[in-house]
């Protein structure tokens, strides 16, 4: 009943959609694992997983908004943080870019959702899938079995959230000192 309602959830436009902006949270959350069990389901009842393509938009869509911070960043040491971390990312490991970067200033990782969001529609769609699990991103190119509309994919959710994060990001300014008081007179006294 679990793998039937996955299958249901991200063959289906709107599902893939909930699935690819909330995939984050799940990493977040530690629970990203699971998906592993679901995508052997898959792969053994049709040889075809579905799920990988949503996986790889959100993924890819951390990765973009990652890199958008780092190529805005003015801090040296953000942006030290942010480029390697949106590399990792882009090879499907996104806790970097998710703990380090996005989650720190939290509109990258909105930002990074809804592009995800998008790119797992436009893989639902197509109903591109893979011949294996747990691999994203560019290893992803491996196992998928339309490398075009993978590339749209994660074109699509990658360009659209580095594009809002470049959008809607602003590094916070360092809060200058104030400017000690002067020591108060005691007019009494005097």
């Amino acid at each position: 009943w679990v793998l039937a309602g996955a299958k249901l959830l991200v063959r289906n436009p709107i599902g893939a959609c909930a699935m690819g902006a909330l995939y984050p949270w799940t990493v977040v959350m530690g629970l990203h694992h699971m998906y592993n069990v679901i995508e052997a389901g898959m792969l053994a009842e049709s040889g075809l997983n579905t799920w990988m393509p949503i996986a790889s938009a959100a993924n890819f869509a951390q990765f973009g908004a990652c890199l958008a911070v780092g190529l805005k960043a003015t801090n040296n040491k953000t942006k030290a943080i942010a480029i390697p971390s949106s590399m990792s990312a882009a090879l499907g490991i996104t806790e970097p870019a998710i703990f380090g970067v996005n989650m720190r200033f939290f509109k990258p990782f909105i930002a990074g959702m809804i592009g995800g969001a998008i790119g797992a529609i436009f893989g639902a769609i197509t109903g591109i899938g893979a011949s294996a699990y747990g691999v994203t991103g560019i290893p992803g190119y491996l196992t998928i079995n339309n490398a075009l509309l993978y590339t749209i994919v994660l074109a699509i959710s990658g360009g659209l959230a580095f594009f809002i994060t470049t959008v809607i990001f602003k590094e916070d300014e360092p809060k200058k000192k104030a400017a000690p008081a002067a020591p108060a007179v005691d007019m009494a006294s005097q």
